[in-house]
């Protein structure tokens, strides 16, 4: 019994020292422990494979070498061996020993793979949306991000940041708007492709927030597209804010409306972001897939049709958001979609104000509307009997 007993301990202090090894190893790799549930099952089989790619390639090597010691020319210059033709057991050996080997390489990547994709029937849903470059998100209440812009790339690219509830499975339904893009998670060890003129869904689970992460206001995860998709591609990012259930369900609540005591011009800044117009268009004078705002308020411009010497006022400005491909500026592509429908009438109001500002052209003078605020324009607008 005793000798019973040491075998026992001995081979749970050589398990949990495997273990040990084990996760040293993944540390090397992957520099950070999961977030999600999901991301243990992915760190595990690339171990595997890992491995597997480790060992064939030591014992390869081995018998080169070792065959160019045995066999050279030079021990040979006689009465050369003929090479086996055939050996049945040999045979029988690499094709029955590498299938056992792969079968599960096969099983867990193909379960997990299904895992991702049905997602729990409490999750909670978020719509995204991908175009160049830039990702938008939706809540199931109609709320999109109206935090401030993060900066995640040495070139200062503005991008999103997003929420979701720590500890609640959540479910993402993806489509593009322009060409196929990927929504990459690298903490979370998940990705899936993002394409044109259909959905697809990932789903995660991501994990509790300790202590730590709640003395922050949660805690923080880059997304990445990993589809090269044109000229800012690796500037087309997002940051994931995983905080508490309570704390998401207040925020999305907050963001179906905007800040009574906000002004049009700050409304229209963060509908700048939100909407996804700067992925296109630069408020600093730097040209971009579309024209910049700066000073474009003012000025006139040539266009795809023909037209030109037309001046940038506020009737142009709503037209053009609203009806973006009924005016074309000259030397930049028709990738706008049209936003009628898309906008409140506050927001298209915001953002005239905000592109106003954005002017020299403009007085100081001229901007006293975009000083109302939004409790002061939805007060008027009910006066007027418009809804907004």
């Amino acid at each position: 019994m005793m000798h019973d007993a040491l075998s026992s301990s001995a081979f749970g202090s050589l398990s949990l020292g495997l273990a040990g090894f084990h996760e040293w190893t993944k540390s090397l790799f992957f520099f950070s422990t999961g977030a999600s549930s999901q991301a243990t099952h992915t760190e595990n089989l690339f171990m595997y494979i890992m491995w597997i790619n480790i060992v064939s390639f030591v014992a390869l090597m081995g018998l080169i070498f070792y065959f160019i010691a045995k066999y050279h020319r030079g021990k040979q210059s006689e009465n050369y061996q003929v090479s086996v033709q055939h050996n049945t057991p040999l045979e029988l050996a690499w094709s029955i020993i590498p299938l056992i080997i792969m079968v599960p390489i096969f099983y867990y990547g193909f379960t997990g793979y299904l895992d991702k994709l049905s997602a729990p029937a409490d999750a909670e849903e978020i719509m995204v949306s991908g175009q160049k470059w830039n990702w938008t998100f939706s809540y199931r209440n109609g709320a999109q991000p109206r935090g401030d812009q993060v900066m995640l790339t040495k070139s200062n690219y503005p991008v999103p940041q997003f929420i979701v509830p720590a500890g609640r499975p959540v479910k993402l339904i993806m489509s593009s708007k322009d060409v196929i893009h990927a929504f990459y998670i690298p903490d979370f060890r998940t990705k899936m492709d993002v394409i044109p003129n259909r959905y697809t869904s990932m789903w995660f689970f991501p994990q509790p927030l300790s202590e730590q992460d709640k003395s922050k206001g949660g805690r923080l995860h880059t997304v990445f597209c990993a589809e090269y998709c044109g000229d800012y591609h690796s500037e087309m990012a997002a940051q994931m804010k995983v905080v508490s259930i309570p704390e998401f369900e207040a925020t999305i609540k907050q963001w179906t409306d905007y800040n009574p005591v906000d002004d049009l011009l700050k409304v229209g800044s963060m509908v700048y972001t939100a909407k996804g117009c700067n992925s296109c268009h630069s408020i600093s004078g730097d040209k971009n897939t579309g024209p910049t705002w700066k000073n474009m308020f003012g000025d006139t411009h040539e266009y795809t049709n023909g037209e030109s010497g037309k001046l940038v006022d506020e009737n142009w400005l709503r037209e053009n958001i609203l009806y973006s491909q009924k005016r074309i500026m000259k030397g930049y592509p028709t990738s706008m979609p049209n936003y009628v429908g898309q906008l409140t009438p506050l927001e298209v109001d915001a953002l005239i104000w905000y592109i106003k500002s954005l002017s020299d052209k403009t007085k100081p003078a001229d901007l006293e509307g975009g000083k109302k605020t939004v409790k002061q324009y939805k007060e008027e607008a009910k006066s007027k009997g418009s809804s907004n």
